[in-house]
């Protein structure tokens, strides 16, 4: 039986009465508890954490790795470095994912398939009195439609039209990224093996000239401590034994510096492989005393040909720009009515209901009509915003050509400097070789000697890292006309199935068969 009026307002007045007396302590725990849950401190990592974060993040970066068991070519650091080199790491999961994104973005335009589930009590029933709207008579007899604790579970399906093209456009856009993430990956692999190419041919020069080094070396400071102890027994006019150390001191300075340049070369080189910077790096030194030069295999139309399609910055420029397109037209759709088909199932466990279990089925529209007014804005700025990425796009392939020209016109000279310094070589090693087929035991003659031999080592040195620059330029030209060291397909496998599929696409580049140049219209 329901309650009469009287003891309803009696419970009433006894539950106000009751939460008014506790009204100060609710508020103060209340106000207890978000005071505690806001008060958040920094806390910085210990040493400790630091040591063993830095420890297990070393142990990390040279886990996995073949060792080094034979000296490296030029093809396997470039297969090494794109293997385990940790910023070219970082662009293959970058693309990946790049990938995962797309697959969430393609789950977005399914229908939404929602349940809830729900559970409400009362501390009373929820009960009503009615006023007649004829009589003005108000019945005290309450009355209720609902119990005091009551559960409802429903399931509904529903598809938004307006969020589908939306989530369409969304998925084309992530496509285009996950394109454009692959060209800064390539971007990321060219620049690489040009910086490898680079240290490689350094360390070929000081892995050279090291035995000449050594030996010389010893000997410019065999004859300054012999020239230190003459000049203690004034054997030589002061003046002359001063000069003589100065120019002894001037060679060793010279050598040691070179000395320095040699450990350096290497150091990058192993950086770049990704190996430990104190690991010994033994390089396999090309059989050649006097190098062949590489022969360009296009000519310099073919190349700014090709670079104005194969380059990835210009590419991924160009899914930027799709990307600017796309964006327009979901803001233009944005403006549209949105309309969102449902249905679904539900029931509901309250006994004064008839029907416990139905199911529904609509359509609602919703549109805001103002947002209309926006439409020729959007419009132009969609216009405006794809006009400055037309113009981009044209100023990053004038760019490209000019790297193109310019790597040509270093070539250019590199090949003229070898020459010139090929050609000093060739007289400092003539130099040297009179001078000590008339070497005497006087000092004077032995500090000639050593100075003869300095210079054509240095000559010598100059002449190899004049072929190094000579190889850089020619590798220049090919990371500026876009083309890849490695191809499409690079095997996952061996460092030395990697460096052959490196060798064969690099001799199909020197010969031109890499790429077709593309006719292009002016």
């Amino acid at each position: 039986m329901l309650p009469d009026a009287r003891s309803i307002w009696r419970e009433t007045k006894m539950i106000r009465n009751t939460f008014t007396g506790r009204l100060p302590l609710l508020a103060s725990t209340a106000l207890l508890i978000v005071l505690t849950g806001c008060s958040v401190r920094p806390e910085p990592l210990t040493l400790d954490q630091q040591i063993a974060q830095a420890g297990a993040d070393r142990q990390a970066m040279f886990a996995s790795q073949e060792a080094l068991s034979a000296p490296v070519t030029l093809e396997q650091a470039i297969a090494r470095a794109l293997k385990y080199n940790l910023q070219h790491r970082v662009t293959l999961m970058e693309q990946a994912l790049e990938d995962r994104v797309l697959d969430a973005s393609a789950a977005d335009m399914l229908p939404k398939l929602a349940t809830r589930a729900g559970l409400r009590t009362r501390s009373n029933v929820l009960a009503s009195v009615s006023e007649s709207v004829a009589t003005g008579q108000v019945s005290l007899v309450p009355s209720t439609s609902s119990e005091k604790t009551s559960s409802t579970v429903d399931l509904q399906l529903g598809w938004n039209v307006l969020d589908f093209g939306l989530s369409y456009y969304g998925a084309q856009a992530q496509a285009n990224k996950l394109l454009a993430a692959e060209e800064r990956r390539r971007r990321v692999v060219l620049n690489i093996v040009e910086q490898v190419r680079a240290a490689w041919w350094e360390a070929v020069t000081a892995e050279r000239l090291k035995p000449q080094v050594t030996a010389i070396l010893a000997e410019a400071r065999q004859a300054l401590e012999q020239a230190r102890q003459t000049e203690q027994q004034r054997l030589l006019p002061p003046l002359e034994s001063l000069r003589y150390q100065k120019a002894l001191v001037e060679i060793v300075q010279q050598l040691e510096a070179l000395e320095a340049d040699m450990a350096i070369a290497r150091t990058q080189l192993a950086s770049l492989m990704n190996l430990p910077p104190a690991t010994p790096v033994q390089i396999a030194l090309p059989g050649d005393a006097t190098p062949s030069l590489a022969k360009l295999g296009y000519t310099l139309e073919d190349l700014e040909a090709i670079a104005m399609v194969e380059r990835p910055e210009v590419r991924e420029e160009a899914y930027i720009a799709r990307n600017v397109a796309l964006e327009t037209r979901m803001n233009l759709l944005k403006l549209l009515p949105g309309v969102t088909l449902f249905a679904g199932l539900n029931r509901d466990d309250n006994s004064y209901l008839v029907n416990n279990n139905w199911a529904d089925a609509g359509v609602q529209v919703s549109w805001n009509l103002l947002s209309v007014l926006n439409w020729s804005k959007v419009e132009a700025t969609g216009e405006a915003r794809g006009k400055v990425a037309e113009v981009r796009r044209q100023a990053l392939r004038m760019a490209v050509l000019t790297q193109v020209n310019l790597a040509w016109r270093r070539h250019e000279r590199a090949e003229r400097l070898y020459d010139r310094y090929n050609s000093l070589q060739e007289i400092e090693s003539r130099i040297q070789s009179q001078i000590d087929a008339a070497a005497a035991s006087d000092a004077q003659t032995q500090l000639e000697r050593i100075r003869a031999g300095a210079s054509a080592l240095l000559a010598t040195r100059a002449r190899d890292r004049a072929y190094a620059e000579l190889q850089n330029a020619y590798g220049a030209i090919h990371q500026a006309a876009g083309f890849d060291p490695v191809p499409p397909q690079t095997p996952s496998g061996s460092i030395d199935q990697i460096a052959v599929a490196i060798k064969t696409q690099m001799d199909a580049v020197s010969q031109g068969n890499a790429i077709k140049a593309p006719a292009l219209t002016n």
